[in-house]
């Protein structure tokens, strides 16, 4: 009894991770394939922003090994945001950089495997530090080590991510994706609409310019 109890439970295991690695295999080849996505080292994005009556832009730098800096400017407002791979600094307008720290510095560390950097962790097992589970029949659940969820929904007819949604405090963020488009042989977004509950407050986010793998100095996301 005991031997047919393990037996079952070892099928049962070996089932939910074939079936995990099936969604995460559907998701890679929807954006273009793990050995395309492999080669991708760094990137480099441009967007403009809207939200709350103001309009502005987003400048993203990220690496695939956890690292990013993020430059915003919305109507008189502006934000840095610098993450090394273990810390983090803040600074908004002219007021001095801050250190991140507690559910800030949690958020930072999941945020370099937001939005189309989340195949960075999902697709590579061997890289990753932290888990990737199943949450349903489509939604993927990543936690980076000492950081929060990003639950990726995948549409079932495109395998690519519908929204991503994570907690920042009491808040849920929603991240919907509402357009594609083809960069260099991969998919990805082009329009995402990002929504903490307040339809007054929802970010329409539109994607003008991507780089692959562009020129970037490690100085670049050190923390000074």
């Amino acid at each position: 009894m005991r031997k047919a109890l393990f037996v079952v439970t070892f099928l049962f295991s070996v089932a939910a991770f074939a079936a995990d690695n099936t969604i995460v295999d559907r998701w890679a080849n929807a954006v273009g394939g793990r050995e395309k996505v492999a080669a991708v080292h760094s990137t480099y994005r441009e967007a403009t922003i809207e939200v709350g009556g103001f309009t502005g832009t987003i400048k993203a730098w990220h690496s695939a090994d956890g690292k990013y800096r993020k430059e915003e400017q919305v109507g008189p407002y502006s934000t840095v945001e610098i993450f090394d791979g273990t810390n983090g600094t803040s600074q908004q307008g002219a007021a001095p950089a801050h250190r991140m720290e507690g559910t800030e510095l949690e958020r930072a560390r999941s945020t370099p495997f937001a939005n189309w950097n989340a195949v960075f962790f999902a697709f590579f097992p061997e890289r990753r530090r932290g888990s990737v589970a199943m949450e349903g029949d489509d939604t993927v659940v990543m936690k980076p080590e000492g950081g929060i969820d990003w639950r990726v929904t995948l549409d079932s007819k495109s395998w690519l991510p519908k929204t991503m949604v994570h907690q920042e405090g009491n808040r849920t963020i929603t991240v919907t994706f509402v357009s594609y488009e083809t960069i260099d042989g991969l998919q990805f977004e082009k329009e995402i609409h990002r929504s903490a509950g307040d339809p007054r407050f929802e970010a329409v986010i539109r994607f003008t310019k991507t780089v692959i793998n562009p020129p970037v100095d490690a100085s670049f996301f050190s923390i000074k």
